[in-house]
């Protein structure tokens, strides 16, 4: 740090921080889920399927008039610089040595790096994160009722961008939750965030909580012991894995604190934030897997205290911690080098290039639309990367998303498409078709027919026992709120039934049908069909559904209620 000019202004600092990533979101390849977000953009709301707004304001902001992945990432390369500030200000407003110090400390946090430039709500809550954890720390200084509202636009803006900025503010409040609730400026900090939440909880029950609904009991997986086994180890990784050691260092020695004192106060919240979080989350592996990117916000506070330890009661501490933190930014600088080379220059394929298959598939497509199966990730790329309409319908064997919510792919009915479907698609007409790394198989379909909106019920009570071995009579009443042909074209419908067993497991079965297959819009059709019940499924209880499915794939979700059966 002696080498380094001492007089140097944080400004320049920011702004190459900003410049780099400007340079890396350019010529980057989008991850996939970035191009699902920028389709969210497209159609701002104060809520979407799987995420809260945040994520959507931000691309909006470059959306439309900067090309390419530049416009899409521009709102997050800002968010960044915004926070990069916000973690000097959080560390004391760091000048001379110490300033070189807490830059190398910022930029060795790897994911302060991906999410530099990255356009996930990743982004905006690292952001709310550094902005809520300034807030605390005031109010916990001067717990007036001003500090107390400027603390609650800081707690509705984590929710906004991501839902389990919750557990922080949870956290966080604990260690002193006694004396907060003594304070009127909580309440004005805790009644303003939630009054300022509130239009993104009315469109959950617009939309009958579909994230909740999904975040809560959408993800649940039996266990398995590899699940817990890669979140610790990604634990000792995601957060500079040559700091890993001091920041545990910083725990154990670093733990005298004045009661009285707001920086101590501040620091004591801080490690409730990181133990409870850890925990938290290694508890949610009980329930199926983990993504690396959920503990990201973490890299703040274990910043935080380790810099507060090694300018305040381990100065000696300095000169290593700022030797590892510039072998981590080697590290990751070269590996932000191979995501910007050309494809040419690399020996292996390279990261997130969707751009050559999508303009495969484009020229294959000619002037069709494209509709995808159980997929929003490819039709999202594929709509960005060549201009061309692209959908996604979903079946029983994939998770809902924002597609299906959205109304636009009723533009698609009747009409001539190619489909994209998944390799298990049984056609004897399709043609396998590699999307970089997925194999897939496209099809023309002379009249593709939509089903969004379409509900099954039965014209009398469903039986409630079923026999293996017999053939159980239905008789189905049939809702469209489109003109709908079953027999339609090259890629008939047919109704299935569709068992659910208790070990998370299914099975389903097309139905015999007899009776009109030609639905008129807004009204409904009666439809007689014998439904299967084969030997080979488990006796027990089990929950049971109705649904269409297209020729060769399995039957779409949600189009009937769900009602309890017991196999005998």
């Amino acid at each position: 740090m002696k080498l380094l000019p001492q007089e140097i202004k944080p400004i320049w600092l920011l702004l190459i921080w900003c410049l780099l990533n400007l340079l890396q979101a350019a010529f980057t390849p989008l991850d996939a889920d970035e191009t699902y977000y920028w389709m969210y953009a497209g159609q701002l709301d104060w809520g979407y399927f799987d995420h809260p707004p945040a994520v959507a304001v931000l691309i909006a902001l470059g959306r439309d008039w900067l090309p390419g992945s530049l416009g899409l990432r521009f709102g997050h390369v800002l968010a960044s610089t915004l926070m990069v500030g916000g973690m000097w200000h959080l560390l004391g407003k760091p000048r001379g040595g110490l300033l070189w110090l807490a830059a190398a400390l910022i930029a060795a946090q790897p994911f302060f790096n991906v999410y530099g430039f990255i356009a996930t709500p990743d982004g905006p809550l690292l952001l709310f994160s550094v902005l809520y954890l300034l807030a605390y720390r005031r109010f916990l200084g001067q717990p007036g009722l001003a500090n107390g509202a400027l603390w609650g636009i800081t707690m509705a803006g984590l929710l906004y961008s991501k839902y389990h900025g919750v557990v922080l503010i949870l956290l966080t409040v604990l260690p002193h939750l006694f004396w907060l609730l003594r304070q009127p400026g909580a309440w004005v900090a805790a009644l303003g965030g939630a009054a300022l939440y509130v239009p993104h909880l009315f469109w959950q029950y617009t939309h009958d909580f579909p994230s909740f609904r999904y975040h809560l009991s959408g993800r649940n997986d039996p266990y398995e012991f590899k699940f817990t086994l890669e979140y610790l180890l990604n634990q000792l990784v995601i957060f500079s894995p040559l700091l890993v050691y001091h920041y545990v260092l910083t725990f154990v020695r670093d733990r005298k604190r004045t009661p009285a004192a707001t920086d101590d106060r501040f620091a004591l919240a801080c490690r409730w934030l990181v133990v409870g979080f850890l925990v938290f989350f290694l508890y949610t592996t009980t329930k199926g897997g983990t993504e690396a990117q959920w503990t990201a916000l973490l890299s703040i506070p274990l910043v935080y205290l380790l810099f507060r330890a090694v300018r305040g009661r381990f100065p000696a501490w300095q000169p290593r911690v700022f030797r590892l933190s510039l072998i981590t930014i080697g590290i990751l600088l070269f590996a932000r080098l191979l995501l910007l080379a050309p494809r040419t220059w690399l020996p292996f394929e390279k990261p997130f290039d969707h751009q050559p298959w999508t303009e495969r598939l484009a020229d294959q497509a000619g002037d069709l639309p494209l509709l995808v199966q159980n997929s929003y990730q490819l039709s999202s790329l594929y709509q960005f990367y060549t201009g061309k309409p692209a959908w996604t319908f979903t079946d029983v064997q994939y998770r809902r998303n924002q597609y299906d919510l959205w109304e636009g792919d009723s533009v698609f009915h009747n009409q001539p498409v190619l489909l994209l479907g998944q390799n298990t698609w049984e056609s004897p007409q399709a043609q396998p078709f590699r999307a970089q790394k997925r194999n897939m198989r496209t099809e023309v379909i002379d009249s593709f027919q939509v089903t969004k909106g379409v509900r099954i019920t039965t014209m009398d009570a469903p039986p409630t026992v079923l026999r293996r071995g017999t053939t159980a009579p239905l008789s189905l009443v049939v809702y469209s709120p489109r003109n709908l042909d079953l027999k339609a074209g090259n890629l008939p419908l047919r109704p299935y039934i569709i068992f659910h067993f208790p070990d998370g497991t299914m099975d389903f079965y097309p139905l015999e049908l007899s009776g009109a297959t030609k639905l008129v819009k807004d009204n409904t059709v009666r439809l007689t069909s014998g439904a299967p019940i084969m030997g080979k499924l488990p006796a027990g209880p089990a929950r049971v559904e109705l649904g269409l499915g297209y020729r060769g794939m399995p039957p779409l979700r949600g189009q009937s209620k769900i009602f309890d059966v017991e196999i005998e």
